[in-house]
């Protein structure tokens, strides 16, 4: 083989191999990274399914905003549809019917209706320190900042606005 042709062998397979090892280090920081939350989530769905009616999860959920807590959304054998909160400090766990209360479908439609002009607003279910079940809608706006609406869970009505944060 030319001497070229070797270097230019050897160049690449450095090359390569860095990025490889580039690579690799990234997938161990993001599985770093992301592994409490993946472990909230997997303790969160095995909590409902072992303890509730709940035999299908179908969506999961996350806030933050007072006090921390995980919820899903589930359905039972019979296909009725759920709502699970859980807070992992204080070990507590509740249980809601949807229909005993809003959907994020219908929460959704009303911050629209309420706050129109905001693009891909995000909805949350979680826990208010008010010892009430919220949805949580999340939106960035034109200029940059963002905002949030807490609604009640059961009845839809508004309980906290925050704009321009």
């Amino acid at each position: 083989m030319n001497r070229y042709v070797k270097k230019g062998l050897k160049i690449t397979g450095i090359v390569v191999g860095v990025l490889a090892a580039i690579y690799l280090c990234l997938c161990i920081v993001f599985y770093i990274a992301t592994k409490p939350a993946s472990d909230t989530v997997k303790e969160t769905n095995k909590i409902a399914l072992e303890k509730t009616p709940i035999t299908t999860v179908t969506k999961n959920y996350h806030l933050s905003r007072s006090v921390e807590s995980n919820s899903l959304e589930g359905m039972s054998k019979k296909g009725k549809k759920y709502y699970f909160i859980y807070l992992p400090k204080s070990k507590k766990a509740y249980l809601y019917q949807a229909n005993k209360g809003k959907s994020e479908e219908q929460i959704l439609n009303t911050f629209n209706d309420e706050h129109p002009g905001h693009n891909n607003p995000k909805c949350q279910l979680g826990w208010y320190n008010k010892g009430m079940p919220v949805w949580e809608v999340t939106y960035k706006k034109k200029n940059g900042n963002y905002g949030y609406v807490l609604y009640d869970f059961r009845n839809g009505k508004e309980v906290v606005y925050a704009d321009n944060l």
